[in-house]
């Protein structure tokens, strides 16, 4: 194999599929990516058996082949080679692999390329469009919420169900949920109904692909049995599932509330910030861990208070008729819902404080949050 690359463009390949080569796999090969030629064009892939990642890259091909290369060493000698000369990189038959560029000059000792997985094509059924811009809005806005707690794995990902042309997402780790749906899904038959967990990895890696430079405004998305597939210009990223049974969501979220309040996003987010700093470092279930929202005839007063460390609290003026109370809560849980909400009011509703609040933007009926108070 030997093909001629320009330095930004083998840059922007090695960019998109380098974070997904294992450094820890005990399969050496793993920690190699795949570069090949296929059908007149130079393709880079890599694996670490959950997750894939393949793309093609512009560039002059003298010779067809394919070879795996080490993937941390190949890059940072391509970061110190100069742009304006191109690189030739070439591999024979021993898996010696040349790169040369201008006067410098290496050797590289690479894998087979039979020796590398088979990564799936994407696939061709239960395919369907969306806008690039709103899925990694809505993937943004729930995989916060998704659970750290390798022993409730079904709550590793974020919930994707596919009907009717709407794509709704649902993550919770047991405290809180996010939950969020896009209508403008193209492609789906009506009688589709799809329910898959992806997980957290992959949903990381999607979001990180999807914040790259790509014009592309529309991506394509495939869903098996036991992978999903996104396919968007030149790139493919493919993930497993994780398998299991999703817990019944709708039951968590409340069908009534007996205080309802609107709040301005800045505000209650710079409140709660503050707060947060006067709280214990590690969230536990007593008060020194906990932010209050204490309502009050036309006012909302956010405070904190820790044995040791101090107190303080923050007041703003509010639409706020009803009898006092107040309703404690984690202040991480509270910043992350915040920090997601596009829109300057929220409507923020509970019954009392030992039953779940839902945050709603004001506008946008796409999206909810529900948080468990702290008990204090």
């Amino acid at each position: 194999m030997r093909v001629i690359c320009g330095k930004e463009e083998l840059s922007k390949g090695i960019q998109i599929i380098s974070p997904i080569v294992s450094s820890k796999s005990t399969l050496p090969v793993l920690s190699n990516f795949l570069l090949e030629t296929e059908e007149g064009k130079i393709k880079l892939s890599s694996t670490d058996l959950e997750i894939a990642v393949k793309c093609f890259i512009k560039g002059e091909i003298l010779e067809e082949g394919g070879i795996t290369i080490p993937a941390k060493r190949f890059s940072d000698i391509i970061k110190e080679l100069p742009s304006e000369n191109e690189i030739n990189i070439r591999a024979d038959e021993t898996n010696q692999i040349n790169i040369t560029s201008g006067k410098s000059k290496f050797n590289l000792m690479g894998i087979s390329k039979n020796e590398y997985p088979v990564i799936p094509d994407f696939p061709n059924e239960n395919n369907f469009t969306i806008k690039r811009e709103l899925f990694a809005s809505i993937l943004k806005k729930t995989v916060f919420a998704v659970s750290k707690d390798a022993q409730r794995y079904v709550l590793n990902g974020v919930y994707f169900i596919l009907e009717e042309n709407t794509l709704k997402m649902v993550a919770t780790d047991g405290r809180r949920l996010a939950y969020a749906t896009a209508n403008e899904v193209k492609g789906i038959k009506s009688q589709t109904k799809i329910k898959v967990i992806v997980p957290t990895k992959a949903i990381t890696d999607i979001l990180r692909l999807l914040s790259s430079d790509i014009k592309a405004e529309d991506i394509k998305i495939g869903i098996t049995g036991n992978q999903i597939a996104l396919e968007i210009e030149d790139i493919t990223f493919l993930s497993t599932l994780i398998e299991g049974i999703f817990p019944n969501y709708e039951q968590v979220i409340p069908k009534s509330s007996e205080i309802k309040v609107k709040l301005n996003v800045k505000d209650t987010l710079s409140a709660v910030k503050q707060m947060a700093l006067l709280t214990a470092d590690k969230i536990s279930s007593d008060r020194s861990s906990a932010v209050k929202f204490y309502f009050n005839s036309n006012i909302l007063r956010i405070s904190a208070s820790t044995a040791g460390l101090g107190s303080g609290e923050v007041e703003m003026e509010i639409d706020y008729k009803a009898e006092p109370t107040e309703i404690n809560f984690n202040p991480n849980f509270i910043k992350e819902v915040l920090q997601n909400i596009d829109e300057e009011s929220i409507i923020f509703e509970f019954k009392n404080a030992l039953n779940p609040a839902t945050i709603v933007p004001e506008k946008d009926k796409n999206y909810l949050c529900v948080v468990m108070p702290m008990r204090v």
